[in-house]
């Protein structure tokens, strides 16, 4: 009975030992099974980077039909301020020829000058308070020219007629700068929104306060609340951090002297 239960325990050790022991299937499996599970990784890495090559192609496909839809708006405007241009070439003409006969009627020309320099004065004083120092100096460098008799009639019309579009132009654009400002006793420093000559708008850095320039007043007021995000939308636009849009600002009324 004994012998026949050490024969019973040497034969599970043995079959225990033999079960440790990696077979020659074992083996066969494990290099089978290697590459199968590599395959798999490399498959789904592929798969993964080929579906964030997909999403990248998508964003650049449509970037480049907007910049090419942009591309096509500048083609058109480039064209129309071709067609402009030429259109306005016989009037630069006209008034080549015309400042030549100036020449000949300075006793009219003179007081006109004088008028046109009255009326820039009077618009930089009166007006809105931007570029002050700057159209201030055109003024007094135009005074200089006028008063000078060295310098022919033709040439003191060009002059001032460049002083009289210089200040034109300003009631087509739209400027954006910093400014310290006094509203109410109180000075702080600002975002100013220049629209053309029709207005100013101002908005603090915090974005807490906004207003406008009263000319009437000749001073800067405050405005509601409700007129921050419009006045913030033109900053952006004239600071070009977003396209151009519609806004709603509280223009007023236009008073024309």
């Amino acid at each position: 009975m004994i012998r026949k239960i050490m024969i019973r325990f040497f034969m599970a050790i043995f079959i225990l030992f033999l079960s440790g022991i990696p077979t020659k299937a074992d083996e066969t499996h494990q290099r089978i099974e290697r590459p199968v599970r590599e395959s798999i990784n490399i498959r789904q890495a592929t798969q993964k980077a080929e579906e964030g090559w997909r999403v990248e192609r998508e964003k650049l496909v449509a970037r480049f039909e907007q910049l090419q839809k942009e591309q096509e708006l500048l083609k058109n405007r480039k064209a129309e301020l071709h067609r402009q241009v030429e259109a306005a070439r016989p009037r630069l003409a006209a008034k080549e020829k015309q400042l030549v006969d100036i020449e000949q009627i300075s006793s009219q020309i003179r007081p006109f000058l004088d008028e046109l320099i009255n009326e820039l004065k009077f618009r930089t004083a009166e007006g809105l308070p931007f570029l002050t120092a700057e159209r201030r100096e055109r003024i007094h460098k135009l005074e200089s020219i006028i008063a000078d008799p060295d310098i022919t009639l033709s040439e003191k019309y060009r002059k001032a007629m460049e002083a009289l579009l210089v200040e034109a132009e300003y009631g087509f654009t739209i400027e954006v700068y910093q400014e310290t400002i006094a509203v109410e006793g109180q000075t702080m420093l600002v975002d100013v929104f220049r629209l053309g000559r029709l207005s100013l708008f101002y908005q603090s850095l915090d974005q807490k306060h906004c207003g406008f320039y009263n000319v009437a007043g000749g001073s800067w007021q405050p405005l509601p609340a409700s007129y921050s995000q419009g006045i913030r939308t033109a900053i952006d636009i004239g600071t070009k951090r977003r396209p151009v849009e519609l806004i709603a600002l509280p223009i007023g009324r236009m008073v024309i002297r």
